[in-house]
């Protein structure tokens, strides 16, 4: 026989623990969520609560008052367990739920409403006298669906990534919003593309195989565990510390236990077996091939998908029904952004990891939570399709050009709620609806008839996409023209997409023939919801009397449900007996001390006094005998009884039972309410852009398929929010085949930067269909942005900050085309002197030679004996920063003018910094000394300038002043015929090409 004897509740705990090990386990206790073992210590330390402790065991071999076992106990009120959860899923743990789906003694007849969690279950059998409970959630970083623990303004994505040979296969879902889609990735840079398509989509979770051959590097999942193990404190010992003061003690050792932790999480590779997958999708999508889907040659990609399904089924413990179609896409439709240029220019996220000071926190003049979202999808993918952004472009420049109809739009569009996360947590069904999400979707259907009749006057431009909002659906995405699997990407530079042939637009049908107002549905909800319903299931109070005093809140309104009204109708009656019960009956009998009360444990009664007993009427039955009086009860009053003790338990269950049915109905119009919440969203992201337009002065670019860049008066859209002046605004003229390269100098602070980041916004901000901050701006379509701008290292993987400079250059070098922007600022100053002139000097040769870059690139830099190149190179401009000294002070003018400039001011600029005196006096002196030593090269260099130059680096020594790097450079001439591929020139391009290496040898010459 066992000597230690576990309780029953802690064997229940162990089971559902022992089936999650590596998730915290939430285990409902009657009005709180506790945690126990090691999760109570991790809780204790991440979450600031008690550690206290409870009794799970009996030892039988210990003396009797030495017998009960304590293990940590940590926890939380029900009614508060969202904002633990989210906070524990916010440092990316695993939480499991564990609910109460039987009743107890104590919540029989409970009324009160159940957590957020719970709301929707249904009732089950005890388990041999114990409350049975069951994980019924496993929330995760990527599987949030609860409002409460959700970014409004942002998606949160699910993927799942397998990786075999030189193939990825990639799905990503958001569950909030039902959105699903896959894509696969087959070459030498399908990494590279990944990593890109995760940056966009800020995944919140991602999904790996538990076999390292099927995972790339970087995706390996991560533990966490306590550092130190900790004891609980016991009753007595917490009743005399202050709250603040009731944390867990650390005690000598270490703990082992592990949990799950980061955004990364394995799932067994069976999980990813094709034809498990295969079989998964066909269940979900309730189809019997997959082929319309276009997943039919993409097994990665399937298995992927596949697998996402499998965790969302376990973690939800339900088939997610809301989830009902698949997206297959390829990203060629797309302008590529990778990881660094999204930071870079930071387009949703700071520096510092906040929104504001973004693009996104410029732009985002949104009225809902769905436009929001669309805008930033919208920021995240530039077009590369001139049909749909010109479709877009016409949307904003009809809400700009209507003044009255933006504002009347904006103002109904700001009662919509979210309406797509709330239509798809009711297609998910009563396990996972609320109440208030029935609320939410009626108030937005209500304010939709003001939407459709504020662009009644605008034709369907608003909702004319021309293209997808996001990627191509379907496998007929891979029949169009350079949107092939591959799409192109890194391979040789495709030719411009040409504007589709279409054929000649009909009449544009109004906004209302387009968005469906869906008026059955809200008619529906009018009539079975009330004005007021409460946040959760159990919340109601159908019984409370209306007559002067507070209006009942009820969830179903009445009318809607006979039951609930004729149970209602028969507890007024009821109460109205039993409250005239003791007047009647004081009269009836004759007994003026008779009265009627009531108390939990024997419920109505009516009592006499021991005096008058003698007077109880025949059908008066004892019930109860106390010294001083007798209490009786009639059939009549059991009755009564009855049906007001039982009336809020059943009117709460026929509420679920109706709630139910309500879901079920408004469900089967999912499809028609998500494309109402798509329609509302683009009207509402267009209406915002054409705000932005109107606030900040936009205006509209001219976009076609040229590789030309003109800006006039460009201004960078953030950085011109945040200054109390006037912006200074500049200039810019690229053409890939004229003026390809414009090297750029100048003094730190004069603004180079700012200027290389405002002209890859002003071109993003055109690709996405919005008005740009210029005067002026004609834009050949970009296939790609690329930057390299600013120091930094990444010591966890042991590289220097001179090594990322060097990776994400090699990345950007080897992944343009022709059409692609680079953007490169300060590159090679990471090293010494010589070695970066030589790096800067060969990329800026590289981009200007090589046949499949000579690409438009803004090369900033301050090495001044770059700007030579201006007369080697003959699509190589020279532009600074124009700086004036006054009176010993540099004063930056903001403006870009042609010219190399003649000095970096740097010591000026570290005056400004701060730098002590006695360091700026020296700084100059040394400056001055090696001035004397070696002649500056001016902005424009003639020959003779730079003959000067090279002769006087000559007769400098080693180790002294900064030498020209053309001394020491190879002949360019030799240079370019090694790079030039002449198996691929035509005989037109063979000639310009023997023409630009004349030119090359003769200004070498003339050096």
């Amino acid at each position: 026989m066992a000597k230690v004897e576990l309780h029953n509740w802690y064997r229940q705990y162990r089971t559902l623990k022992d089936q999650h090990p590596d998730a915290i386990l939430f285990f409902r206790f009657g009005d709180f969520y506790e945690t126990f073992d090691d999760d109570a210590k991790l809780i204790a330390e991440l979450l600031d609560v008690t550690l206290t402790r409870k009794d799970y065991a009996i030892d039988r071999s210990k003396p009797k008052d030495q017998q009960k076992l304590f293990s940590p106990m940590a926890g939380m009120p029900y009614h508060a367990v969202e904002s633990y959860v989210a906070r524990l899923v916010g440092q990316g743990y695993r939480v499991a739920i564990a609910e109460q789906l039987s009743e107890t003694e104590s919540s029989r007849g409970d009324t009160r409403p159940r957590s957020v969690f719970a709301a929707g279950l249904e009732q089950s059998e005890r388990q041999r006298g114990m409350v049975h409970r069951e994980v019924v959630r496993i929330v995760t970083p990527g599987t949030l669906v609860d409002p409460a623990l959700l970014p409004a303004a942002a998606n949160n994505y699910l993927a799942a990534v397998i990786a075999e040979q030189d193939r990825i296969g990639l799905a990503y879902a958001d569950l909030s919003t039902g959105e699903f889609a896959a894509v696969e990735f087959g070459d030498e840079r399908a990494a590279a593309r990944l990593e890109g398509e995760l940056s966009r989509l800020n995944v919140a979770e991602t999904l790996v195989p538990d076999d390292d051959a099927l995972r790339l590097p970087g995706l390996t999942p991560a533990t966490a565990g306590l550092t130190q193990d900790l004891a609980p404190l016991t009753k007595d010992e917490r009743d005399v510390l202050l709250p603040h003061e009731r944390i867990a003690r650390r005690v000598d050792g270490t703990n082992n236990a592990r949990w799950t932790r980061g955004h990364i999480t394995a799932l067994p590779v069976w999980r990813w077996d094709l034809a498990t997958a295969h079989e998964t999708l066909l269940r979900q999508l309730r189809v019997g091939v997959l082929s319309g889907f276009g997943l039919d040659d993409k097994p990665l990609a399937t298995r992927a998908a596949g697998a996402l399904l499998q965790y969302v089924h376990e973690t939800q413990r339900h088939d997610a029904a809301h989830i009902t179609t698949i997206r297959v896409y390829t990203t060629g439709a797309f302008m590529f952004l990778d990881p660094q240029t999204r930071r870079n220019l930071e387009i949703l996220e700071s520096s510092g990891g906040k929104s504001k000071g973004t693009l996104v926190h410029v732009l985002d003049r949104t009225r809902t939570p769905m436009g929001a979202r669309l805008l930033r999808a919208w920021l995240t993918q530039p077009l590369l399709d001139l049909h749909a952004l010109h479709a877009r472009q016409e949307a904003v420049a009809r809400c700009v050009d209507d003044a009255l109809m933006r504002a009347e739009l904006r103002q109904a569009l700001g009662a919509i709620g979210d309406m797509e996360r709330a239509v798809n947590r009711i297609a998910q069904g009563p396990t996972t609806a609320l109440p208030r999400d029935l609320a939410q979707l009626r108030q937005s259907l209500r304010a939709l008839p003001a939407v459709i009749a504020s662009a009644g006057a605008v034709s369907a431009t608003l909702l004319d996409e021309g293209a997808p909002d996001v990627a191509p659906t379907t496998a007929t995405d891979t029949d169009t023209p350079g949107a092939d699997d591959d799409d192109e990407l890194f391979g040789e530079p495709a030719a411009a997409p040409e504007p589709a042939q279409r054929d000649e637009p009909q009449s544009p049908a109004p906004v209302a023939a387009m968005l469906d107002n869906c008026a059955d549905v809200c008619a529906l909800l009018e009539q079975a919801l009330d004005d007021d319903p409460p946040a959760l299931l159990g919340a109601s109070n159908y019984l409370r009397c209306e007559d002067g005093g507070e209006r009942p809140r009820r969830m179903i309104r009445p009318g809607y449900d006979a039951q609930m009204d004729t149970l209602v109708k028969a507890n007024r009656d009821a109460q109205s007996f039993i409250d005239g019960l003791e007047a009647r009956e004081r009269a009836s009998t004759g007994i003026k001390s008779l009265k009627v009360d009531y108390n939990k444990v024997f419920g109505y009664y009516i009592e006499i006094s021991r005096n008058y007993a003698d007077q109880a009427p025949p059908h008066y039955e004892r019930k109860q005998t106390l010294v001083a009086a007798e209490r009786y009860i009639t059939a009549e009053l059991k009755e009564y009884e009855s049906i007001v003790l039982n009336a809020q338990q059943r009117l709460i269950e026929l509420e679920r039972e109706a709630f139910r049915r309500i879901c079920e109905a408004v469900a089967a119009h999912t499809e028609r309410l998500r494309a109402t919440a798509r329609g509302l969203a683009r009207i509402d992201a267009i209406a915002a852009l054409a705000e932005t337009a109107v606030r900040e002065r936009y205006t509209r670019p001219t976009l076609d398929t040229g590789t030309h860049l003109r800006i006039r008066g460009g201004r960078h859209p953030v950085v011109e929010q945040a200054l109390d002046e006037a912006f200074v605004p500049n200039d810019i003229d690229l053409d890939a085949e004229q003026q390809q390269l414009l090297i750029i100098t100048g003094p730190n602070m004069a603004g180079k930067s700012t200027v290389l980041r405002q002209v890859a916004l002003i071109v993003l901000l055109a690709q996405i269909g919005a008005f740009v901050p210029a005067d002026e701006a004609q834009i050949g379509l970009v296939d790609r942005i690329f930057t390299r701008i600013g120091a930094q290292d990444d010591i966890a993987t042991g590289q220097s900050t001179f090594m990322v400079e060097m990776t994400e250059t090699a990345a950007l070098l080897s992944q343009s085309t022709r059409r692609s922007l680079i953007i490169l600022d300060e590159v090679g100053r990471g090293t010494s002197t010589y070695d970066g002139m030589a790096i800067a000097r060969a990329v800026v040769e590289y981009i200007h030679n090589e046949p499949r870059l000579q690409c438009r690139t803004l090369f900033a830099t301050h090495y001044h004996e770059l700007t030579a190149l201006d007369t080697l190179l003959p699509r190589v401009r020279n532009y600074h920063m124009a700086a004036v000294e006054q009176d010993g002070h540099v004063v930056f003018l903001h403006e870009l003018r042609p010219g190399g400039a003649d000095r970096s001011y740097g010591i000026h600029v570290a005056e400004l910094a701060g730098i002590p005196r006695p360091v700026i006096r020296r700084a100059g002196e040394l400056l001055a000394e090696l001035e004397n030593r070696e002649p500056r090269s001016t902005s424009s260099p003639t020959p003779d300038r730079e003959t000067k130059t090279l002769a006087s680096a000559e007769r400098t020594p080693p180790g002294v002043g900064q030498l020209s790097l053309f001394d020491i450079a190879p002949n360019p001439v030799v240079e370019y015929l090694k790079r030039l591929n002449v198996n691929e020139l035509t005989p037109l391009e063979a000639l310009t090409k023997l023409y630009e290496l004349q030119k090359i040898a003769q200004d070498t010459v003339d050096l």
